[in-house]
């Protein structure tokens, strides 16, 4: 995490750099009018980008969906085995301050979001301005304890135990 740790810091505007115009400028207003990273990530995922268009994404299930992102972001940052050889990549690979850091942890996890890339980027680039802010352990924790959380609660309201790692997925 260390190698990674040193990658993921930076501010709003490096973050969205990698975006499309029209994305970047979409997200860098959302954030200008007060919204946190996290709320912005979830408009974007609910296509509440702009209340004259039809919604895409995830509609009704966006918590649940941003969820899910939020916990792939955490296995890609945080957790030992999974994703081991793609940070090693990065960590290899990159340089602080190099731009494409967003598009190549999107590219990573995508698919296994069933998510096209483009999709996700800025969702991925506002979490990451919102971690480069905290710090990449800091969020590590809270996201651990918050899954641990969850997986405990489940257990309460089925009696079953909760899948965990990969093989939860």
């Amino acid at each position: 995490m260390t190698g990674l740790g040193i990658l993921i810091s930076g501010e709003q505007d490096f973050w969205l750099a990698d975006l499309p115009g029209y994305q970047r400028q979409t997200v860098a207003d959302m954030l200008a009018s007060g919204k946190t990273p996290e709320q912005v990530a979830a408009a974007w995922l609910n296509g509440g980008v702009a209340e004259q268009t039809a919604p895409f994404g995830a509609g009704a299930g966006v918590n649940l969906y941003l969820e899910k992102v939020v916990d792939e972001l955490h296995d890609f940052l945080c957790v030992g085995n999974t994703y081991e050889q793609e940070r090693a990549q990065i960590a290899n690979g990159f340089k602080t301050g190099q731009t494409g850091l967003v598009a190549t942890i999107t590219a990573f996890i995508a698919p296994q979001l069933d998510s096209a890339p483009s999709f996700l980027a800025p969702a991925i680039a506002v979490l990451l301005c919102a971690i480069s802010k905290i710090g990449l352990g800091a969020w590590c924790r809270v996201q651990t304890e918050r899954r641990a959380q969850n997986a405990e609660q489940q257990l309460n309201v089925t009696g079953e135990t909760p899948p965990t790692g990969e093989a939860g997925r």
